[in-house]
């Protein structure tokens, strides 16, 4: 909080009126030289244009941001840091009205006996004449409402003119409120309200200027000013007793015996019976919505029921014992009492035809004809007792006893011991009843279990009503309502004297109609059951904000960013609530958060923010406040010289990318160039394998002759076996041929094989028209493994004649398909006789794998049983043989 006074530039301390405006500033009023506002925790004051005048502005209006100060005939208005004389009107003649904020008129006039009004363009041209009677005959007062609205006030009356239809209204306070007269009048514009309020009411204006909502301010307040917040709640400004608040909810809220005690409240015979210390019993009267007297009794009073088997109702007191029955009152006879007092019951319940009374040190069993004590028992403690289910069951300041067969038996409740002391016990249920505690809160038990009822834990508990589904508890900390939810309670409502009750010490309750009816030891109040509870909270403000030990202000909320930075902020807020607890906030700093925090705290603090644009939000109870603030970067946090470092970055990341993506690309070529030539060189080690694995094969063919002394096909055999072995040395050097010299190789090999195998031996060569064999290349050496396989593995192992096909076939420009069948036994029947692996087949896969790495060439193979069914499968060996373009 800041108070302001003459050491911080007010020209008085002896301020009488202010005018908060919606640009932020308030204006202050007083009998000075020097007039203005505050704003921003700065006062600013401003002189007259007329040097050395003196203000007196009683009659000053607020229109907007504007201030025109008003006395009883000069009007200001601020202008240029000076305060503008706008009119002076001077006593005699016409007598000036006022001045009027207005586009189409400024001011108006009265002729001399006040009984018409003159409404006059800045010209002094009158517009309209109106009828003024009765209204400044008497001390009044007088203003203007907004842009709109312009009004005189007195003691009897109060006139509003509509500045926009010049319709004049008229209204006494006898046929709107009923009070002949009424001083300290004042109409204000509050939270977009025209309020009233005068001595003994305060009002609001409705849209046809009637009084409406009326509040009559008790007499004896002598209060002088009232206002309607915007929370519902009723402010009065009292000559000497201070300041009044009186909150939505109490208003609605009924009081009777306000000084007295009232012990009990309860039905008897469908009657409310309340029981005033010292006063007697009192009936509420639903027609007049009043307490009134049933039975006086100037002494300490017990209690009030009814015995429903015996239809009478009992008034028990320290003097007296009544009985109504048929409305007829008799009084019970106590002479023989000890001191004449009433000693036999301070509560009464029918137990077996007979009336048990409470009384110190027991009970008595009481006669219901002739109320003479039949019996006595002993029991000391003994708070309340209650017939539940034909049980009498006893409260007990050492927990719940049972009087049965004339003794008192404690409860033993299955699930725990329970010695609590008890102030009262009521019926909940056909099977449960409520028990409460004095310190210890409240239960509900079956007698056979019990159980807390959640949330009263360490209450003082006085009595409890059970309305329905809902259980009402009196307690010393107020009123608790509790609402069934499923098979438990669960706590709805608690109510204190912050929502209107007298006291927080309640005695007794009841419900009834809509209404909760509480006694305390400062009367009764009577409560709308479903009465709203509005927070009395009306705002919620920024009493500090800093960074860095900087204030934040609406003019101050650019800061340049400093390492280790510390952001603060202090909240208060604005509640009157008559019991402060600590209020919850939510608060959010966007954009770094997007979901509200929820803290109970005041104070915030925040480090370490980066440069940028925030605002700090502040929410409590719908209100909600903002504060925006800019932490400006450094020269190296700027968005250019960042920019400039990620370009920078991306060169060097490109740079050193480029010189490993070359470093790697030159070892990969490398890679590939030591990979081919080692693939050259291991083609050139199968080559060198298969050269003697054939010429082993030819001469032993030549062997074969020899020995057979078949010297001519021996001859024979070795002239076309030198021929081929020395084309044969001739290609081994080369790394490819041409079809044609593969085909005439393959032909020379057959032909020497058919020498060794006569007629046994048959073959075939195709050659495609559409090969160009002179042209097309083939790798060398390829297909002579596979052909001599057909021949020694295939057709030799073959009990008939064989017969060996070999086709070449055009698919493109780039490839052609080899096929190699034999009629043979087969590759399985070989294995089967052989139990062994052709050697020249894995020497085939190995070189086909170093050509197709060798990226030359892209040859695939496959092999397949000519005649699956037959016992001579046969074999068909098949190249797909690309020669790679580059």
């Amino acid at each position: 909080m800041r108070t302001f006074t003459t050491k911080d530039g007010l020209a008085t301390n002896d301020v009488w009126g202010i005018y908060p405006t919606p640009d932020g500033k308030l204006w202050y009023l007083s009998k000075a030289s020097r007039l203005g506002y505050i704003e921003n925790d700065s006062v600013y004051a401003f002189e007259s244009e007329e040097k050395g005048e003196i203000f007196n502005p009683i009659f000053s209006s607020q229109i907007g941001n504007d201030v025109v100060l008003t006395s009883s005939n000069r009007f200001h208005i601020l202008e240029d840091k000076k305060w503008k004389l706008l009119a002076n009107y001077k006593s005699g003649g016409l007598i000036a009205g006022g001045y009027v904020k207005n586009n189409e008129f400024s001011r108006f006039k009265t002729n001399e006996t006040f009984d018409t009004l003159l409404v006059q363009d800045a010209k002094n041209n009158t517009i309209k004449t109106l009828a003024f009677s009765n209204v400044l005959e008497r001390v009044h007062s007088r203003g203007q409402i907004a842009d709109s609205l312009f009004y005189w006030v007195n003691d009897k009356q109060y006139s509003i003119i509509n500045l926009n239809t010049l319709k004049f209204y008229s209204r006494s306070f006898q046929e709107e409120i009923g009070l002949e007269t009424s001083k300290y009048l004042r109409i204000n514009l509050i939270n977009n309200q025209i309020q009233i309020s005068g001595s003994g009411f305060v009002g609001i204006l409705d849209s046809d200027l009637h009084i409406k909502n009326t509040y009559y301010i008790p007499e004896h307040l002598k209060a002088h000013f009232g206002f309607i917040d915007k929370s519902g709640s009723i402010w009065i400004s009292t000559f000497t007793n201070g300041i009044y608040h009186l909150p939505l909810e109490k208003q609605s809220i009924q009081y009777s015996f306000p000084t007295e005690t009232v012990t009990n409240i309860n039905f008897v015979n469908n009657k409310i019976i309340a029981n005033v210390s010292n006063k007697g019993f009192y009936g509420y009267d639903n027609s007049i919505r009043e307490f009134v007297p049933f039975i006086i009794e100037e002494d300490y009073i017990f209690n009030a029921s009814y015995i429903k088997e015996l239809d009478t109702e009992y008034y028990l007191s320290k003097l007296n014992v009544r009985t109504v029955k048929n409305n007829v009152i008799r009084e019970i006879d106590l002479s023989n009492n000890l001191y004449g007092i009433n000693d036999r019951a301070t509560q009464l319940v029918l137990y077996h035809n007979f009336l048990y009374g409470q009384f110190s040190f027991g009970i008595n069993k009481i006669n219901p004809e002739n109320f003479k004590i039949e019996s006595e028992y002993i029991q000391h403690g003994i708070n309340q007792l209650l017939n539940f289910n034909n049980q009498l069951l006893v409260a007990t300041s050492n927990g719940l006893k049972e009087f049965k067969d004339e003794e008192f038996e404690s409860f033993r409740f299955d699930n725990t011991e329970f010695n609590k002391p008890i102030l009262s016990i009521v019926k909940l249920s056909d099977i449960e009843v409520l028990i409460n505690t004095d310190g210890f809160g409240t239960y509900i038990s079956d007698l056979k279990t019990i159980r807390q009822l959640p949330k009263s834990e360490f209450l003082i508990v006085n009595n409890g009503f059970v309305d329905g589904t809902s259980i009402w508890l009196a307690t010393e900390s107020g009123v608790l309502k509790y609402a069934k939810l499923k098979d438990d309670y669960v706590l709805q409502m608690h109510l204190d004297v912050s929502n209107g009750l007298p006291s927080n010490n309640v005695n007794d309750l009841l419900v009834h109609q809509n209404q909760l009816m509480v006694c305390t030891n400062n009367g009764i109040a009577i409560i709308p059951k479903d009465l709203k509870i509005k927070s009395q909270l009306l705002d919620i403000y920024f009493d500090k904000a800093s960074y860095n030990n900087q204030n934040i202000t609406a003019n101050n909320s650019i800061f340049s960013y400093q390492n280790n930075n510390n952001l603060s902020f202090t909240v208060t807020s604005i509640d009157f609530s008559e019991q402060l607890t600590n209020l919850s906030y939510n608060y959010k700093l966007f954009p770094l958060d997007k979901n509200w925090t929820a803290t109970t705290t005041k104070n915030f603090n925040i480090n370490n923010l980066k440069p940028g644009s925030y605002t700090f939000f502040i929410e409590s109870n719908g209100i909600e406040k903002s504060l925006d603030f800019v932490i400006k970067p450094l020269w190296w946090q700027k968005i250019w010289f960042k920019a400039f470092m990620i370009l920078l970055g991306i060169v060097f990341v490109t740079l050193v990318s480029r010189y490993f993506v070359r470093q790697s690309q030159f070892k990969k070529n490398q890679k590939i160039f030591q990979d081919k030539r080692l693939s050259e060189l291991q083609l050139k080690a199968l080559r060198s394998q298969m050269n003697p694995h054939f010429v082993f094969n030819s001469l032993s063919a030549i062997q074969y002759y020899i020995g057979e002394n078949n010297f001519e096909t021996s001859e024979l055999y070795l002239v076309k076996f030198s021929k081929l072995i020395r084309q044969f040395f001739e290609l081994s050097k080369e790394n490819e041929i041409s079809l044609s010299r593969e085909v005439s190789l393959l032909n020379g090999y057959l032909e020497i094989e058919k020498l060794r195998f006569k007629e046994k031996l048959n073959f075939n060569i195709y050659v495609d028209p559409k090969l160009d064999t002179k042209t097309t290349k083939i790798p060398t050496m390829l297909l002579q493994p596979i052909v001599e396989n057909a021949v020694n593995h295939g057709v030799f192992n073959k009990l008939e004649n064989g017969f060996i096909t070999l086709n070449f076939v055009y698919l493109d420009h780039q490839t052609f398909k080899v096929e190699i069948i034999d009629d043979g036994v087969g590759f399985v029947n070989t294995k089967k006789r052989e139990n062994k692996n052709v050697k020249s087949s894995n020497v085939l896969k190995d070189r086909l794998h170093f050509l197709n790495y060798s990226e030359k060439w892209d040859i695939d193979y496959k092999t397949e049983e000519l005649s699956p069914d037959l016992a001579d499968r046969g074999n068909k060996a098949t190249f797909l043989i690309k020669k790679i373009q580059k």
